[in-house]
């Protein structure tokens, strides 16, 4: 009986060890879970601290950008502002003349003939005012079906004498027959021509002739600008749509005409592509998914 007691007793203090074994198992166990835990709560608190600065950092990029397209507006606007000046000028100085002759005439023909021509030539400038304002605004784009023919005359309008400046450099435009409608914000495609137009003006120094192309292909509407320059360096064609990246004098660019034309060429569901040979110049060509 008492080996037998002893037995029992053995193998309850077996247990026992056990159990306290166990026990200190799960314990260690229970603080591994807890530091791993807190860990990862502190993970938490980094990463959502991080994704808070990210989304903050974000929104001051997007902020920035959208005021360099509105500086870069502002530019192109003021490069333009001798083009409106002149188309402005000339219907102002008929409307002058015009004027003067009503004040000395009594002829009543002549007189209704002089306000007609005095109507026509401010209907000239309300247009040329119209369109100024509108390449002008600063609101979110508005897409719209447009015929790409449309844009381009309106885009040579407003640049035919601002390129006056550039020595013996001619705009030569080749349009498709038919109408090429595409859908987008017709500014933002005005403004991309004004910085590629102008950029062709510039890499012809010794002159030579910008031409402008549209047509259809692979269904898509498209234009292109090409210049008679000496074309691009192959070593920087990857480098040539960063934001602030230029070959130009310090003082003549700010490196993002190409950068802002991409996006907003983009934005409209658009591509830009550029092809170069050297000594051959260079061609830039839009395009936009076709509409009915």
């Amino acid at each position: 009986m008492t080996e037998n007691k002893q037995s029992h007793e053995n193998k309850i203090r077996e247990v026992e060890i056990a159990l306290e074994e166990e026990r200190s198992i799960s314990k260690a166990r229970n603080a591994l879970l807890e530091a791993n835990i807190k860990e990862l709560d502190d993970i938490y608190i980094v990463l959502d601290e991080k994704l808070r600065s990210l989304r903050n950092k974000d929104e001051r990029i997007k902020g920035f950008e959208a005021q360099l397209v509105r500086a870069n507006k502002l530019s192109s606007l003021g490069e333009l502002a001798g083009s409106i000046a002149h188309e402005i000028k000339n219907p102002l100085i008929s409307i002058q003349g015009f004027a003067k002759r009503i004040e000395k005439t009594n002829d009543p023909d002549k007189i209704a003939n002089y306000a007609r021509l005095i109507d026509r030539e401010a209907g000239r400038i309300t247009n040329v005012l119209a369109k100024l304002l509108d390449f002008s605004r600063m609101d979110e784009p508005k897409r719209e079906r447009v015929d790409i023919g449309e844009i381009i005359d309106d885009t040579v309008l407003f640049m035919e004498h601002h390129l006056t400046r550039f020595k013996n450099v001619a705009v030569s435009v080749e349009k498709n027959k038919k109408s090429v409608n595409v859908e987008v914000d017709k500014i933002h495609v005005q403004q991309v021509l004004v910085n590629l137009i102008n950029n062709a003006a510039q890499a012809m120094p010794r002159g030579g002739t910008v031409r402008i192309r549209s047509g259809i292909k692979d269904s898509s509407g498209y234009i292109a600008i090409a210049d008679e320059g000496e074309g691009i360096d192959p070593e920087i064609m990857d480098n040539i749509f960063e934001p602030f990246f230029t070959t130009k004098p310090k003082g003549e660019g700010t490196g993002l005409g190409l950068s802002l034309s991409k996006k907003l060429v983009e934005a409209n569901s658009g591509r830009i592509e550029v092809s170069t040979k050297k000594g051959e110049g260079s061609v830039f060509t839009l395009s936009f998914p076709l509409v009915n």
